[in-house]
């Protein structure tokens, strides 16, 4: 397991990954740690607790905000691995429970603006305008145009000297009134009306490799089928609306995806099961079928790990014959795994972009 040497700190990323591919922390971590004072800290995006770990070790009282099943996992595991505390209430998934008496926010900054952009806006409803706001990244990930914005929309703005290829800035906002949260969406060739919120997978438009899979919708589904992975729901919704007999349910590491998928299931009136968990942690069912449009991105690195985490648990959960519908980018070297994980798998459809596998369990 690495150690963090500005902290001593032994950390691990989950899934596992190899060291000179990523590391549980990075530049912007060692910045927002020196600057971090000891005050009511809410941080936001830590993706494998590193920062968490970081200012429990120095005593600060803080709250992490997480939208990841498995990021509330791995936060938990690497407190726990160093003998620190997690208290009860310091792990929250939605803004409703950022606390009023928080005074100083870190953000790793996401890939995503519009992700940034919710996350301000839910703090700065929720806090007063002496807040302190330290926002760090690589400087490879901090466009011009972003910085630009958050010089315009700050009440005070100072960016630090970049070390180590990462940038901080130190910001205070006015609070906002609290207003309706940005849904963006569109609707499907089925008439199915989809919304998402900000960072949801295909939230603005119909994804192209899930359009390539939703053309086979005349497949024999039936019984127990699990959209794993499911963002805005359009898979597991548009498959529902094709077969109402199916029972559906919906899983994604995401809370926002949760959330998206759920005010989706009610706005189409479709009874479905919409839960929140690692995977397949949440789903206990026997599945006769999975289908999937699985990431190929943690954050800013590319990495098939969490793919393959999905394809290893889909062949424990299907029931015997049970199968997986996976579409892919056709670079991605998925055939081998799954060949090795399931009896047959048959390209039902393949282009210069993306492959489609079906795959039966033995």
């Amino acid at each position: 397991m690495p150690v963090w040497e500005t902290t001593g700190l032994a950390l691990s990323c989950h899934p596992p990954t190899p060291e000179h591919i990523a590391l549980p922390w990075d530049a912007a971590d060692d910045y927002l740690l020196h600057f971090a004072v000891a005050q009511p800290t809410l941080t936001i995006n830590d993706r494998h607790g590193a920062l968490s770990c970081a200012l429990t070790q120095k005593g600060i009282p803080l709250v992490n905000w997480h939208d990841s099943a498995n990021a509330c996992e791995t936060t938990r595991r690497n407190h726990q691995n160093n003998q620190l505390k997690l208290e009860a209430g310091q792990i929250i998934l939605s803004e409703d429970q950022i606390p009023s008496s928080t005074r100083q926010v870190l953000i790793k900054l996401p890939k995503n603006l519009e992700q940034l952009k919710f996350w301000l806006q839910c703090a700065r409803e929720r806090l007063p305008h002496d807040t302190r706001y330290l926002l760090a990244g690589m400087v490879k990930h901090m466009p011009v145009s972003w910085l630009n914005w958050l010089e315009q929309e700050a009440a005070t703005y100072r960016q630090e000297q970049v070390v180590r290829k990462a940038r901080l800035l130190e910001l205070t906002f006015t609070p906002l009134t609290s207003t309706a949260h940005s849904w963006s969406g569109y609707q499907t060739d089925s008439g199915l009306t989809l919304s998402g919120l900000p960072g949801v997978f295909s939230r603005q438009q119909h994804d192209i490799g899930s359009r390539v899979l939703l053309e086979h919708t005349d497949l024999p589904f039936g019984g127990t089928l699990c959209d794993l992975g499911c963002g805005n729901g359009l898979l597991g919704l548009t498959l529902k609306q094709a077969h109402p007999e199916l029972n559906l349910i919906l899983t994604d590491d995401s809370w926002l995806a949760v959330r998206s998928a759920q005010h989706n299931a009610r706005q189409n009136q479709l009874d479905v099961c919409v839960r929140h968990g690692d995977i397949l942690a949440e789903v206990r069912e026997p599945l006769d079928w999975i289908v999937c449009n699985p990431p190929f991105h943690d954050g800013h690195k590319q990495l098939t790990n969490i793919a393959e985490r999905m394809f290893e648990q889909s062949a424990k959960a299907l029931i015997s014959g049970g199968r997986l519908l996976v579409i892919a980018n056709r670079h991605l070297p998925y055939a081998g795994k799954l060949r090795r994980l399931f009896q047959t798998v048959e390209v039902l459809s393949a282009d210069s972009r993306f492959s489609l596998y079906l795959c039966q369990k033995r």
